[in-house]
């Protein structure tokens, strides 16, 4: 779709460049958007022929140095740049300092109380429940204890896995309390001794059973409570295979039940940004939970596109010129689904990975695996042939992947 590159003149710096933030940067890059990648390391996204990198330090390490770095960016322009964090962390930064960036910068980002009542998972789930929104039932450490029928098996999770001014190696330890089952009180017990002594904030959650192939996603871009457009998907594969980040996702028609979920939520929040709402059914009672919403892009943002409501560009056109659809734009509207994959990653895991998880039924053959894409519209994550650079880290990356997890598998590991 050509633009007037005049008319969207503005910049577009993301936060966060790996494949989330590598399609806000392909989405608006491509129609003429001058983006940076901003971002602590070296992301795939940073390479990407659509994004000039910029340095800049990580919030959970250096807030107020993350901040300085924006406004030493800004020196020069005539207008202000658009701010579209992609991780919890950038987000709940950008949210916090608002008030300041709003006098150079359009930021898109809920306002900050919204989000971080969105990151602490715990005051998240008695918000929902008090809301009337379908959320699993939480108790915090002390009232886990105290209950006599506290259903088993349960949950510990760790409040939020990126926290601010706590660093690398606090968040390695909270991504280890993501989500830990435990089948009895005395399992309970000693998870919740790891969390104490790691200092990690944990809660306890009602276990909604499945894997990831569970998990719907309702992806959505909203503006004072009112949404924009919207994208529904459904992962097909993750890893890991019982929690993991998606692999592969396939878009579809907007359901009803859906659409009324997410217009309940974004009301009551009076939300403003880019947004994804985890929904995970129960594999044995099929009662759909939602799980948690996330103030930001999701990994699989860049089906939007290809399910025809491209939400990055839309939400660019909402912050910097005021423009909206006159009806919420759903996506797939033409009754075809489409798929999103990372294509290294799902070829690994379903010819070889899963083997060595309790998923051995994802396991795949060749001709099984390809039959996946056979006939079907969609995005490969790493291969656009606007983007070559990207292929060629992307399959770096993935050589490095597949020499870690066969260390860990011959040490007698599990995913």
């Amino acid at each position: 779709m050509e633009v007037e590159k005049e008319k969207y003149r503005l910049e577009a710096w993301v936060f966060n460049c790996d494949y989330n933030g590598l399609s806000v940067i392909q989405a608006l890059g491509r129609r003429g958007v001058e983006v940076r990648a901003l971002d602590a390391k070296r992301g795939v996204g940073t390479h990407s022929r659509f994004s000039k990198y910029g340095a800049i330090p990580d919030p959970m390490v250096d807030e107020p140095g993350f901040v300085e770095a924006l406004w030493r960016y800004r020196e020069g322009l005539e207008t202000n740049p658009v701010l579209i964090p992609t991780n919890d962390h950038w987000a709940e930064s950008v949210a916090r300092h608002q008030e300041e960036l709003s006098r150079g910068f359009e930021c898109c980002v809920a306002d900050y109380e919204t989000v971080s009542l969105l990151l602490d998972k715990e005051r998240f789930g008695r918000w929902g429940h008090d809301a009337g929104l379908p959320v699993p039932r939480v108790w915090s450490v002390e009232e886990a204890r105290q209950e006599p029928e506290l259903p088993l098996p349960i949950a510990v999770k760790a409040n939020a896995r990126r926290q601010v001014g706590q660093g690398a190696s606090w968040a390695r330890a909270a991504d280890g309390l993501r989500f830990r089952v435990c089948e009895t009180r005395t399992g309970m017990e000693q998870v919740l001794t790891e969390a104490d002594t790691a200092g990690i904030p944990v809660f306890l959650q009602e276990v909604v059973k499945g894997r990831s192939d569970s998990m719907h996603t309702i992806g959505l871009y909203a503006r004072d409570g009112e949404i924009l457009g919207l994208v529904y998907g459904k992962k097909l594969r993750g890893f890991p295979p019982g929690f993991g980040d998606c692999i592969v996702g396939i878009a579809s028609p907007v359901p009803d039940w859906a659409l009324k979920l997410a217009e309940k939520a974004c009301r009551q929040l009076r939300y403003t940004g880019i947004a994804e709402l985890e929904v995970m059914q129960d594999a044995e009672t099929e009662i759909r939970f939602l799980i948690e919403i996330n103030p930001r892009s999701w990994s699989w943002v860049g089906v939007s596109g290809a399910a025809g409501v491209d939400l990055p560009w839309l939400a660019y056109r909402n912050l910097a010129f005021g423009e909206a659809p006159e009806e919420t734009q759903l996506g797939c509207r033409d009754g075809e689904s489409v798929y999103y994959t990372k294509l290294l990653a799902d070829l690994q895991n379903s010819l070889l990975w899963y083997r060595f998880s309790d998923a051995r039924d994802w396991v795949l053959s060749p001709g099984q695996w390809w039959k996946t894409y056979s006939g079907r519209r969609g995005v490969f994550a790493e291969f656009a042939r606007d983007d070559p650079k990207v292929a060629v880290m992307a399959t770096i990356q993935a050589a490095k992947q597949f020499a870690g997890r066969a260390r860990r598998v011959l040490k007698g590991e599990r995913f």
